[in-house]
């Protein structure tokens, strides 16, 4: 039997023009798992409020997102999918999509179709489950399989924060890095509504409970000692009713306190994008030096690290 294994992240806009912006904004917040409203509602906050009023705003962002670094999403996904299909086994291959642009979800499984592949083991790039990503990338990979005459095997690997290949590649981009010598190290994860918490509050896929784990195994692999580390949460949509602690508070507050050397990472992030590129490594910069602090050093995400090429090979339970 042939295996096809399915990596897919969210995606980006291909360039920071203001029609791709507004497209990529359009697909991502019309998702009724990001935006979880009914139809109607849904399409006039989303079309006739929310895009409004973020679309200048973001393509700024993504223009200086774009001049301050050729390593997009989709370089750091095309990277991925080589470095695998160079490991795996025969009878095996990788491919690699996003749910809201290109390369397409329907795109990929069109290839492995047509290539005749007879299993597939999805694998959504978010190693904590949120309804907004792993949510909508399983249903939508559901809703796409069912619709074929022939239905292939399938599986999904997701939610495994605490796989140990994941912890010990997420802990190994921060070689280099002298954990020890800062004052502080902060776990920055993205921010989700309360309402998205609540839904899966005391299950398997509570978040804030995934993403808390995710720093304490964290801070064991790299010893870090007990006070000595923060789980945070980045790119909330508004300052209210979203989970928290938030990062940017948490910087100011380290910088009242004097803290001087900082150290952040975003291990529910797998590849560098606007969030860390632009949000953290640069915004947050400015305002923990604004507040007095000295450094704030934005370590890498996984992006298409040997490490992580090897975790996720022992994620997905191929052997080589």
């Amino acid at each position: 039997m042939r295996s096809a294994i399915l990596l897919v992240n969210v995606g980006s806009p291909k360039k920071a023009s203001r029609r791709e912006v507004a497209k990529f904004l359009f697909r991502y917040l019309n998702d009724r798992r990001v935006v979880s409203l009914p139809f109607w509602p849904r399409t006039l906050l989303v079309n006739g409020v929310i895009i409004p009023a973020r679309l200048g705003k973001s393509v700024r962002h993504y223009r200086e997102f774009f001049a301050s670094t050729p390593l997009t999403l989709l370089h750091h996904a095309q990277a991925l999918e080589q470095k695998l299909n160079g490991q795996l086994p025969r009878g095996y291959k990788a491919f690699v999509a996003m749910q809201h642009s290109h390369p397409t979800l329907s795109g990929a499984l069109r290839s492995i179709r047509e290539e005749g592949f007879d299993r597939i083991a999805l694998i959504p790039l978010f190693p904590q489950y949120a309804e907004a990503t792993s949510g909508s990338i399983i249903a939508k990979f559901s809703r796409k399989v069912k619709a074929w005459k022939a239905l292939p095997e399938t599986s999904v690997v997701e939610n495994f924060y605490s796989h140990p290949a994941y912890i010990r590649a997420v802990a190994d981009t921060l070689q280099g890095y002298a954990t020890g010598s800062y004052d502080h190290v902060i776990f920055s994860y993205h921010s989700l509504p309360l309402t998205h918490v609540a839904r899966a509050k005391g299950t398997p896929r509570c978040y804030p409970t995934a993403c808390e784990a995710t720093s304490r195994l964290l801070a064991e692999q790299l010893k870090l000692c007990e006070g000595c580390y923060t789980t945070t949460y980045q790119s909330r949509m508004s300052p209210h009713e979203w989970l928290g602690p938030f990062t940017d508070d948490v910087l100011a507050q380290l910088a009242r306190e004097g803290k001087k050397r900082v150290l952040l990472l975003s291990p529910g992030m797998a590849a560098d994008c606007l969030e860390t590129v632009h949000e953290l490594a640069h915004k947050s910069r400015e305002l923990f030096c604004a507040r007095g602090g000295c450094t704030l050093d934005v370590a890498p995400c996984l992006n298409s690290s040997d490490a992580w090429v090897e975790a996720l090979l022992e994620i997905a339970g191929v052997t080589v």
